[in-house]
């Protein structure tokens, strides 16, 4: 009887045992792990050739020319650098006008009167509505027209900067002595006289003419710059690539050389 109780225990024990665990029908899964991937270097991009199309430097070649010139004026044994250097600055401050001026406190119109009282009114202090702090006031440190911008260079400079500027062409055989004499004002007729030259294509033709006729006809010649012999500078002269000076400016230059 004993052991028919044991059984029956064991049995009850082990039917609990199942019956307290779960049974599920659905079973679930654990994702898959990916496996490692290892990183992967980006293909250079490959860069296209492109073709550009590059002109040619087409320089047009300085044509010499000989010319009978007078030793004092185209002969100068030494090139004064620092000479030009200084006439160059002289001559370009001496274009400036120095017109500019602005009126101060002084000169603006309007009343002196206090606009009011100096207290009690919650207002800050003011003096006069000719303020430069006030609308239509004056101007404080304005710029005034009594400033002389001229340079001062001692006549031997100037000489010395011009002789070695007319020297500096003559060296390069660049002037040329023609009237470039024209019956009419016509561009066109002076554009014909510079190519039969050669010098219509050259970027700074300084022509010393006292023919006002050629004058007029270079008017819309960007690249002719056509002045008189008095009116020569030495900017002019070192900036042109070719000089053609008439007979009549060589003898004015000859005059203001002495």
């Amino acid at each position: 009887m004993a052991e028919t109780k044991k059984k029956a225990v064991a049995t009850k024990s082990t039917a609990k045992s199942t019956s307290s665990k779960p049974t599920s029908s659905k079973t679930v899964k654990k994702p898959a792990s990916k496996p490692a991937t290892k990183p992967v270097a980006k293909k250079a991009t490959e860069v296209k050739s492109v073709k550009v199309n590059v002109q040619k430097d087409t320089k047009v070649k300085k044509v010499e020319f000989s010319a009978d010139l007078p030793k004092n004026l185209f002969g100068s044994e030494k090139i004064y650098t620092q000479a030009i250097f200084d006439s160059i600055l002289s001559e370009r401050a001496s274009r400036r006008q120095g017109t500019h001026q602005v009126k101060n406190r002084a000169e603006v119109s309007g009343s002196g009167k206090k606009p009011w009282r100096q207290k009690g009114t919650g207002r800050a202090r003011h003096s006069s509505m000719r303020s430069p702090i006030w609308v239509g006031g004056g101007r404080a440190f304005g710029p005034q027209s009594n400033k002389n911008y001229s340079l001062k260079v001692n006549k031997k400079v100037k000489y010395a900067a011009f002789v070695s500027a007319l020297t500096l062409l003559a060296n390069d055989k660049a002037v040329l002595v023609n009237d470039l004499s024209l019956s009419q004002i016509k561009t066109k007729d002076l554009v014909q006289k510079l190519v039969e030259l050669k010098v219509n294509d050259l970027r700074h033709v300084l022509v010393v003419n006292e023919n006002p006729i050629v004058f007029r006809s270079s008017q819309n010649l960007g690249n002719v710059n056509v002045v008189k012999a008095n009116s020569v500078t030495v900017e002019n002269l070192i900036g042109a690539d070719v000089m053609i000076i008439s007979n009549e400016s060589l003898e004015i230059l000859k005059e203001r050389g002495r």
